[in-house]
């Protein structure tokens, strides 16, 4: 019993003496844990909200510029990529268009040009078949050569083939090769079907391609001699003479022409140049007897204008 209460003194005694020193030092205590002060708690949150309320107001605020520049990067890298294959494009249009058989070994670009040869010359000896044979084999080889397609429409054409002959010029046409045999042959595909319009556009055009040219002067001069259109022949006519002075074929065609318009001067003068070009006396004869009737007639007329004014 007196062991019990000597216990409970003592132990009385020492939380006496705890709480003593507890309460001497409470400050001390209170600095170890600042979460355990009220005041410092509030502070904290207080911080913590208004930190977390300017990271929204900087995330609000720089989020339509961070849109924009990754709009901004997503154009420019389309772009650039747009530019690198429009230009990779164009390297490779140029280089096709420098040179179309570039591309082939040489090999093949020889035999391209040996059998382009061997057709233009069976074609020269009528052999339309084997010349046909050639080009198409060529198109084997090139499927874009202008010049074996303007062969065979050229072996169809002079078969009379006009509807062969029209898709293959046609053809060359789109493939943006036409030159004045393509137009020319076309105008003359036109004119077997009966097609004036088209006829006269494609003479037009074929004269149009090769301007230095008398003889595609001539062609249009004829089209529309051939349709009594003298006022319209004139100009290709005379163009044509004066490509070539010397062809008394050309002469005779713009003579002939002018006789149409009633020009009795002009005929005269293309008379005087074309019997010293013909050697033929009944030619020569033919148009002197043609140009004395037109200057006869021109005088019959000043003559009945002059009675009717009673000069």
């Amino acid at each position: 019993m007196i062991l019990t209460i000597a216990a409970f003194v003592v132990a009385v005694l020492a939380l006496g003496v705890v709480i003593y020193l507890i309460a001497r030092h409470w400050k001390e205590i209170r600095l170890l844990d600042p979460l355990s002060i009220r005041e410092e708690q509030h502070r904290q949150q207080r911080q913590a909200l208004i930190m977390q309320r300017f990271d929204r107001l900087r995330a609000e605020k720089f989020q339509p510029a961070k849109l924009l520049a990754r709009r901004l990067k997503r154009s420019i890298s389309a772009a650039y990529q747009r530019t690198f294959e429009r230009l990779q494009a164009l390297e490779n249009m140029y280089q096709n268009v420098k040179s179309p058989l570039a591309a082939m070994a040489p090999s093949a670009r020889e035999n391209i040009k040996t059998l382009m040869a061997e057709g233009r010359s069976l074609m020269r000896d009528l052999k339309w078949a084997d010349a046909e044979r050639k080009f198409i084999e060529v198109l084997s080889l090139d499927k874009k050569q202008a010049d074996a397609y303007k062969g065979l429409g050229q072996i169809y054409l002079k078969q009379k083939l006009y509807p062969q002959a029209k898709e293959t010029f046609d053809f060359v046409v789109r493939l943006k090769k036409a030159d004045d045999v393509v137009y020319a042959a076309l105008a003359e595909i036109a004119e077997a079907d009966h097609d004036p319009a088209r006829a006269e556009t494609m003479r037009l055009k074929a004269v149009e391609a090769g301007p230095r040219q008398a003889f595609r002067h001539a062609e249009l001069a004829e089209y529309y001699l051939g349709r009594s259109a003298f006022a319209k022949a004139w100009p290709s006519a005379k163009r044509a003479s004066d490509l070539e002075p010397k062809s008394a074929k050309y002469l005779e065609l713009s003579l002939e022409v002018v006789l149409g318009l009633q020009e009795a001067p002009e005929a005269r003068r293309r008379y005087n140049r074309l019997r010293l070009l013909v050697e033929d006396n009944a030619k020569v004869q033919h148009w002197r007897e043609k140009v004395e009737a037109l200057e006869a007639e021109n005088e019959g007329q000043k003559a009945g204008s002059k009675k009717e004014k009673g000069i």
